[in-house]
């Protein structure tokens, strides 16, 4: 994996930035807290999401960024022959995520999820096992370097993901725990307290069950008989109530019908004193009307008045803006003119007091006659200017006299505009009410033609009240006998109904029965079906503890390839960094670091503080390169982050010449320092810069 160019825009303490990566040593520098290490963190963002972020989201987007500007990283690489193209953005004000993955210029994936997913696959490994294998940092050099063996072989093993191997193991055995405790808490279900199998009592309980549901079956066809009997008697208690009903409704229509035209007669009555009320209410508003007319008639031509004093005030205003315009123009050409005349009067101070035998001081020429002449001249122009000023201010003040005028004239047209425009909300007045009152005048007539149509519609009404109250009496009569038939079929009718409820109350016994036996033959087949989970949860755990053992074998195969891989890899480098003055590196059965020189080995404290670190540094690369391996992918590059720690100028020489020699084993190696003078000896460098206003700034030298 190669990785090309990476563009930021508000990630982190980036606004806009954009970087080429280069082939080679490349040294990230800048000081700390500038944003080196956010590059690469960006990387990681990129291709695996917010699982490869150190917080959370809105600590992602960059502060000081408005809710309108995306985060945006586009990540390009070539890997295994094929470019690929990572584009990651959060938008809006949730900080919504989405992402592109393009292939050869093809997109092979969308969506935030999708494409993390598609890198995984894609690249081999997880974000861990991915950071792992390129990122090499200084507390874990110095970690390695400064722990005992008992720190130090756990904390290789985690790195090269044998945790995850233990953790799968304890898993194993969690579950296998689990099962087992649920065996057992099956086994206690099957049993009651005294230690009798609950299957044999529930059977018991059902056939008590059964012999209560046939007492029930007796009761319920008993009772069924007897309302059977009841039911018959009540069908003549309910021929006898509807023969009343059908009398009192008969006597009750014919009351009904002399209601109707009782109801008639009155309306008819209310009708004629209504259209009486309306007359005399039209007569009062004809008379409102013609009053107000011949009020509304005295304001003829009031709006033609008002007209002619508003264009009347309108060309005033004209007339004095344009006196106004004239008076400033006067005034500042008499300003203008002052001013001249104050230049004027400087120049011929300053020729007076040069004399004639003085130089010109434009010409540098002497003045001569030309003094006396110059003088004369600027009297002149002098002379003239306050005449033209005495003129301005003559015609200022002839023009100031004509706009009094006006505004005298406009002061008298403002109060005849007042008393027209009171006499015009009056006229208004007026005309409201003339509009108000002939809207009543058209309504009560249009009710008073309304009412005299229903007035004859209704006609003539046939009603006498003697015959109404008698057939009042006669409903009273009728109804009595219709009710107290109705009362002795309601009461009979009750109690059928509470036979009935009786009957109901047995049967919701009987099927309560029936239920508590179908939950007990339940009970039965739950406890058949524990047995049988029993028996599988038993099998299972046979092969739960069988795929324990496999795995711990395995775990201990692993082990025992890690450290001859490890001293191999280490070895190589160590032999690159070295240029062969040291073959061989070995770690031994405590994970001690040996050096072999002159076919002897030695511990790495043997040897100088410079070709210590030098060891664990290939250490580093050596655990990156297995699991680099491990994941089946090809990764060209790696990152180191402040290896140098405290070293001395001339340990960090060493360093740098030994990881130039390395360009053939990483065709990028990334150095990330705050150390400034490692600079000239790496091929290229990118400097991180942070401005004033905090934003940081990416330079490639």
């Amino acid at each position: 994996m190669i990785i090309k160019s990476l563009v930021l825009k508000n990630f982190r303490k980036f606004k806009n930035a954009a970087v080429e990566f280069p082939d080679g040593v490349t040294g990230v520098v800048g000081l700390n807290g500038a944003g080196k290490s956010t590059i690469f963190e960006a990387i990681a963002w990129v291709l695996y999401g917010s699982v490869a972020a150190r917080t959370s989201a809105d600590e992602i987007k960059r502060n000081g960024a408005s809710h309108s500007d995306p985060c945006r990283v586009e990540l390009e690489f070539v890997f295994e022959d094929n470019s690929y193209r990572i584009v990651r953005e959060m938008s809006g004000k949730n900080l919504t995520t989405t992402a592109t993955a393009t292939v050869n210029r093809n997109i092979a994936a969308t969506s935030a999820e999708v494409v993390s997913k598609y890198v995984q696959k894609k690249l081999g490994m997880d974000f861990k096992s991915f950071f792992t294998s390129i990122f090499a940092k200084q507390k874990e050099l110095n970690a390695l370097s400064s722990m005992v063996a008992s720190e130090r072989r756990p904390l290789i093993l985690k790195m090269l993901g044998i945790a995850s191997l233990d953790d799968t193991i304890k898993e194993i055995k969690s579950d296998k725990k689990d099962k087992d405790t649920l065996i057992e808490k099956l086994s206690q279900d099957l049993v009651d307290e005294s230690g009798k199998e609950k299957i044999d009592i529930y059977k018991e309980e059902i056939k008590n069950f059964e012999k209560q549901k046939e007492g029930f079956v007796r009761i319920i066809k008993q009772s069924k008989e007897n309302i059977l009997t009841f039911k018959k008697e009540l069908k003549t208690l309910e021929k006898n109530y509807l023969d009343n009903k059908k009398e009192y409704e008969k006597i009750n229509e014919r009351k009904e019908k002399l209601a109707e035209k009782k109801t008639l007669f009155e309306n008819k009555k209310k009708l004629q004193e209504e259209i009486k009320n309306l007359k005399e209410k039209i007569v009062e508003r004809q008379i409102i009307i013609r009053e107000e007319k011949k009020k509304f008639d005295s304001f003829r031509n009031l709006e033609d008045n008002i007209k002619s004093t508003e264009k009347r005030l309108i060309d005033i205003d004209i007339q004095v803006e344009k006196i106004v315009k004239k008076i400033e123009q006067k005034k500042t050409l008499a300003v203008r003119f002052k001013k001249d005349i104050a230049d004027i009067e400087s120049k011929k101070k300053n020729i007076e007091q040069l004399g004639p035998n003085a130089k010109c001081p434009t010409c540098n020429r002497l003045l001569g006659e030309q003094h006396d002449k110059l003088l004369k001249e600027f009297d002149k122009d002098q002379y003239k200017k306050e005449k033209e000023i005495e003129s301005f201010l003559k015609d200022v003040k002839k023009e100031q006299e004509e706009k009094d005028k006006f505004s005298r004239e406009q002061q008298a047209r403002l109060k005849k505009r007042d008393y027209l425009l009171t006499q015009l909300r009056e006229k208004e007045k007026i005309n409201t009410i003339i509009e108000n009152v002939s809207v009543e005048l058209t309504r009560e007539k249009s009710e008073m033609e309304s009412r005299n149509k229903e007035l004859k519609k209704i006609g003539v009404v046939d009603f006498v009240i003697k015959e109404f109250e008698t057939v009042k009496k006669q409903v009273e009569e009728f109804y009595k006998k219709y009710q107290s038939s109705l009362d002795v079929f309601g009461e009979n009718k009750d109690l059928l109904a509470g036979f009935n409820l009786d009957l109901e109350k047995k049967e919701g016994e009987k099927k309560l029965l029936s239920q508590e036996i179908k939950n007990l033959k339940g009970k039965i087949s739950q406890l058949d079906e524990f047995k049988k989970q029993i028996k599988d949860e038993k099998k299972a755990v046979h092969y739960l503890g069988m795929l324990s053992e496999v795995m711990v074998s395995f775990r201990t195969y692993l082990i025992s390839r890690i450290r001859p891989t490890l001293s191999s890899y280490s070895s190589d480098f160590f032999e690159r960094l070295t240029d062969g003055k040291y073959r061989e590196l070995e770690l031994d059965e405590n994970y001690n670091l040996l050096v072999y020189d002159n076919g002897n080995a030695y511990g790495i404290e043997r040897f100088s503080g410079g070709e210590e670190d030098l060891a664990n540094l290939c250490l580093r690369l050596a655990i990156s390169e297995v699991i680099t391996d491990r994941a089946g992918g090809v990764f060209n590059f790696i990152i180191l982050d402040e290896i140098f720690g405290s070293q001395d100028l001339f340990r960090r020489q060493n360093i740098m010449k030994a990881l130039n020699g390395l360009s053939s084993k990483f065709r990028q190696i990334f150095l990330i320092t705050h150390v400034e003078d490692v600079k000239n000896d790496m091929e290229n460098t990118i400097t991180v810069l942070e401005e004033e206003n905090g934003e940081s700034k990416i330079k490639i030298e």
